[in-house]
């Protein structure tokens, strides 16, 4: 007993002493503010902690950021948004009760603001899910309304884009050395025979990011290169992993050689190895930028605040924050954030950052056509799942079949020719069918791979001629 009452009073007299620094309760929050966001944590604090010191000097008020965690990551958010909005008695002024929108891909922003898509999710609002607003940024001209093809803001100024990212190659020097390998400059360098079981891959149809990274090889090379080129880089991958951040991963453990990866997912890794043993390449002319936006919600609780930080996010003050080195002026206090500023200028200071692009250079990336890549997303989804992904096993018995049998080149290109012409997915992409027939569909499509991958193996291994190419069905 003796020995606890010494123990309680050291505390005690601690905290007569140095109570005042170690507790610091937050200031009373004047004013509030609601979020959703897929966003890391790193990203919530530093422009939590940012907004605060905007709001405050700005206003002399403090305000409290209230992140909504629903649970998940973009897709939950979605659906919390649709059940929330369907209750939502709008015609009386009322909302969902979130302000801001912060993060994800510009899908679901743009899908907010669509008419026909609010229709067929069961909700009737023909001025869609966001509210018009035009920061100070964009009405001047600062930060573009596009870049290389892709729009960074909304027409109406309903989303704008907070910040890019952009696709490239993340490959292990030390590994490709010792290997024997060329060091990978082309998407089409992971579909060659040197990097059979070497690449890693995330599942297309559980990664909108690796999705992206096919669309982009489709559009950027062509409809029937690129097809051959996703086949084969994916005969190269032992597995398709869950995700797409899995990719620096398993490159930075030597478990893969290379992969395709977004420059926000290699930049840490790559700041943490150095480049004596991680690499992050662009395919020169065949990436892309992609937005990721923000926007404020119609009839949100908290207009004011919520156009404030819209400001404070599109700012140089908020811009920095994505874009610089972690404790140098003007930039973030605890987190990296390894993220492409959408204002222009900066990057045409000498600012320190880890970002290993520059979106804005020419000749980096292609005009990419997002409405085409919308429109057939979810076709494309279907037929890489039963024409690679479910088949994948047969696709690696024939690729290494062909390899073996010193057939690459000719039995590879046989390998990825598509399922059918481009014009026929556009078709098909906008055909409305029954449950059953695309069940029917799919499992004709799988047949027909399976079909066609285990021709090119046996082929490779008899000798005989490549197999006669008939297109997959299409009813």
């Amino acid at each position: 007993m003796r020995y606890l009452w010494s123990i309680l009073l050291v505390l005690l007299l601690l905290g007569v002493a140095f109570g005042p620094e170690l507790i610091q309760p937050e200031p009373h929050a004047d004013d509030t503010l609601v979020l959703l966001s897929p966003h890391w944590e790193g990203i919530g604090h530093e422009f939590g902690r940012g907004f605060k010191d905007y709001w405050r000097k700005k206003t002399g008020r403090e305000v409290q950021l209230d992140w909504w965690d629903v649970g998940g990551g973009s897709g939950e958010i979605r659906r919390f948004i649709l059940e929330k909005a369907r209750q939502a008695e709008w015609e009386k002024g009322d909302g969902i009760g979130v302000d801001i929108f912060f993060g994800g891909g510009s899908r679901d922003y743009a899908n907010f603001c669509d008419e026909s898509w609010l229709t067929r999710n069961e909700l009737n609002l023909p001025n869609g899910l966001l509210e018009p607003y035009s920061p100070p940024e964009a009405s001047d001209g600062r930060i573009p309304a596009e870049v290389l093809g892709q729009k960074l803001r909304d027409p109406q100024g309903r989303w704008h884009a907070a910040c890019m990212s952009s696709s490239g190659i993340v490959y292990n020097r030390l590994v490709c050395e010792r290997a024997g390998l060329q060091p990978p400059t082309t998407w089409a360098d992971l579909g060659h025979p040197s990097y059979y079981g070497w690449v890693s891959l995330g599942d297309p149809t559980r990664s909108g990011a690796m999705h992206l990274f096919f669309e982009v090889m489709l559009q950027a090379q062509g409809w029937d290169d690129g097809w051959g080129v996703i086949v084969r880089m994916s005969a190269n991958a032992p597995a398709f992993n869950e995700g797409a951040g899995s990719v620096p991963r398993d490159v930075s453990i030597g478990q893969a050689v290379a992969g395709p990866c977004l420059d926000f997912y290699a930049a840490a890794p790559v700041r943490r190895q150095g480049a004596t043993h991680l690499e992050f390449v662009f395919p020169t002319g065949l990436s892309v930028v992609t937005p990721d936006p923000i926007a404020i919600f119609r009839n949100a609780p908290h207009p004011e605040v919520a156009t404030a930080f819209v400001d404070f996010v599109l700012s140089e003050e908020g811009q920095r924050l994505w874009y610089q080195k972690r404790e140098t002026p003007g930039g973030p206090l605890k987190f990296d954030l390894e993220r492409l500023p959408v204002l222009k200028e900066l990057y045409e200071r000498d600012l320190p950052t880890h970002t290993v692009a520059q979106p804005f250079a020419e000749g980096q990336a292609f005009a990419y056509d997002e409405k085409k890549g919308g429109k057939r997303w979810g076709f494309l989804e279907e037929l890489l799942r039963t024409t690679v992904i479910e088949v994948h096993e047969d696709i690696k018995a024939a690729w290494c079949a062909a390899i073996k049998a010193n057939r690459a080149g000719e039995l590879g290109e046989i390998l990825g020719r598509p399922p059918f012409d481009e014009a026929t997915v556009l078709k098909l992409a906008g055909r409305k069918t029954s449950i059953s027939q695309q069940n029917e569909l799919r499992r004709r499509w799988m047949g027909w791979a399976r079909s066609r991958y285990q021709a090119v193996r046996r082929a490779a291994e008899s000798g005989a001629p490549p197999p006669d190419y008939q297109p997959a069905p299409t009813e």
